[in-house]
């Protein structure tokens, strides 16, 4: 069978999904043991394993099983059309600089660990501005703000991943697919960054000094998900905070508590209510807008963005601080 729907993709000009080892897979189990040993070695001793909290988390369970299966399928898709393009569309191909794409072809990863580094700092620089745009766009935000709806940090949240937001997150890296970059290396460095993505997520760990400064970390990332007003919208790097540092992003954590969650809880632990609550809201305030600037308006200006009444974007709530 498997053999048999990988030849249908490749007679369709198409990259078969069952060609594409998942390394996330293999990390499962360590992401369950990461939990367990969370729950028992940190929650439960500091006596905040609620009702709540196990309501929470399930939560976050469920919405990674669906976000397993909805990645499946858009993998598939994604992997295809970058193939599309690496084989048709490449910028330097067109300037006739082939050895320019042979530099960047998946052959050479045997034997330079250093292209594999370049690819590292390429795709986080893309996952990077997918990050920081799924938090000024209200469209993409509709499909990003379910991860950051728990009311609390820890390790299961990391599995809390917005279903909307895997139908547009891999477009971000056609740039580097257009200069010539293997499109499996590409797709290979994504997941291993969701991979690293998973320990940050997490308050039994405290600073680590000099790490914080360079690499995404715990106390890096609870500034993220913190909704004190002071602290929205920073920290967006996957697993670098180089893109932070130069594009004026970073904050390290000055309080010792946060407040975690967003601005408008929507407080419901059911997994579709989560999904589809602020994509609901935006097509009530695009329907209820006077004409179509304000409807374009609700869809693509920053989330909090209103045609009448306090505007809550965070720029603008940051501003009123000072």
């Amino acid at each position: 069978m498997k053999e048999r729907l990988s030849q249908f993709f490749n007679n369709h000009g198409l990259f078969s999904p069952l060609d594409f080892t998942d390394p996330v897979t293999y990390f499962v189990p360590g992401f369950i043991l990461l939990i367990l040993g969370e729950t028992f070695l940190y929650q439960i001793p500091q006596k905040l394993f609620t009702k709540k909290l196990v309501k929470d988390e399930l939560s976050s369970i469920g919405l990674g099983l669906g976000a397993v299966f909805l990645d499946f399928g858009m993998k598939a898709i994604s992997l295809s059309y970058f193939f599309w393009i690496y084989n048709h569309f490449r910028i330097t191909d067109f300037f006739g600089i082939k050895n320019f794409n042979d530099f960047f072809t998946l052959k050479w990863h045997l034997n330079h660990w250093w292209l594999w580094l370049l690819v590292l700092i390429v795709q986080d620089f893309g996952f990077y501005w997918h990050h920081r745009l799924s938090h000024k766009i209200r469209l993409f935000w509709t499909g990003h703000v379910n991860h950051h709806s728990a009311k609390h940090l820890s390790f299961a949240v990391a599995l809390r991943q917005g279903w909307f937001e895997i139908a547009y997150r891999d477009i971000w890296y056609i740039p580097f697919i257009l200069v010539g970059f293997h499109p499996i290396m590409i797709a290979m460095m994504h997941q291993f960054n969701l991979i690293f993505q998973f320990w940050p997520h997490t308050n039994a760990i405290g600073k680590l000094g000099w790490f914080d400064k360079i690499f995404n970390s715990p106390s890096n990332h609870r500034v993220h998900h913190s909704r004190q007003i002071e602290e929205l919208d920073k920290n967006y790097g996957g697993i670098l905070m180089i893109w932070d540092h130069l594009f004026g992003t970073y904050q390290s954590e000055n309080s010792k508590t946060h407040d975690y969650g967003i601005l408008h809880d929507i407080n419901t632990y059911n997994v579709f209510n989560i999904v589809f609550d602020e994509f609901r809201n935006m097509m009530r305030d695009v329907k209820n807008a006077p004409d179509l600037k304000s409807k374009f308006s609700y869809i693509f200006k920053a989330p909090g963005w209103k045609h009448i009444g306090k505007d809550e974007r965070v720029s603008t709530l940051q501003k009123n601080l000072k």
